[in-house]
């Protein structure tokens, strides 16, 4: 019945985001497929939390300047954001330990925080400047923070987290005591955005055009000079070694 329920939630909100142009075709199978698990294993909970930072952050990214250029995320993009949440619900799954599934939760609220400052910090009217050396950067380029995508770091993490809970609550028992979780929770998603800034600028790859313009995304890289970082270490490798980092890191924590 779990299978069911969650295979047509998926399919419904994968199609819908697919009309919208938030999904590609690749996208739509690969949110199917991964939403459908992530209600078999991790429950309503955490497919609830996927769903929320789907569609927030789906929102802030049609908000922006020349969204109408935007591709909906593809397949590689969605398990980028979605995959250590998913193995973390099969561990809670065969085990039944909650800490699996906190941990699942951490790493949504990292993706969400991530994305969050992203797309919202591209609309701050303030300086953005390099979370290396403090330097001043250009708007929206990888491993900038500025004030208010900080902000929404930390708003975007402490939604995640406060859902959680109130869904858990609804799921089994909890006390006074158990709200920790949220503490927990929000720190792991700010601290995931902080490490994916860092990721960013020092090993995603960039590189320059004749105009002195930084491009983070070239179709062809023979066409351009490389300015830093590693070959082929794009922004989805940088989210998921992000999301993997983050939760190994919690997971020797919370685990015992």
């Amino acid at each position: 019945m779990d299978f069911l329920i969650g295979l047509l939630l998926s399919i419904v909100i994968a199609f819908m985001a697919y009309r919208k142009k938030s999904l590609d075709t690749s996208g739509f199978i690969s949110a199917t497929v991964v939403g459908t698990l992530l209600y078999v294993f991790g429950t309503y909970i955490l497919f609830s939390l996927l769903i929320f930072f789907f569609i927030s952050s789906s929102i802030f990214t049609k908000i922006k300047t020349n969204v109408e250029d935007k591709k909906g995320r593809s397949a590689v993009q969605v398990l980028a954001n979605s995959l250590m949440a998913l193995i973390f619900s099969i561990a809670f799954y065969i085990t039944s330990r909650y800490e699996f599934l906190y941990i699942g939760g951490i790493a949504i609220a990292a993706s969400t925080s991530d994305t969050w400052a992203s797309e919202i910090g591209k609309l701050s009217k303030g300086k953005v400047f390099s979370i290396l050396n403090f330097k001043m950067m250009d708007k929206g380029e990888s491993g900038g923070i500025s004030i208010l995508g900080l902000f929404a770091s930390f708003v975007g993490s402490f939604m995640i987290s406060i859902l959680f809970i109130l869904l858990l609550s609804t799921y089994t028992t909890i006390s006074l005591n158990d709200w920790w979780i949220v503490v927990v929770m929000t720190i792991g998603g700010l601290l995931g955005s902080i490490l994916d800034s860092y990721l960013g600028i020092l090993i995603q790859e960039k590189y320059i055009d004749h105009q002195g313009r930084i491009l983070e995304k070239v179709k062809s890289r023979k066409m351009f000079k490389k300015l830093s970082g590693i070959s082929f270490i794009n922004n989805d490798f940088v989210n998921f070694l992000m999301t993997f980092i983050i939760t190994l890191l919690f997971s020797l924590i919370l685990i015992k």
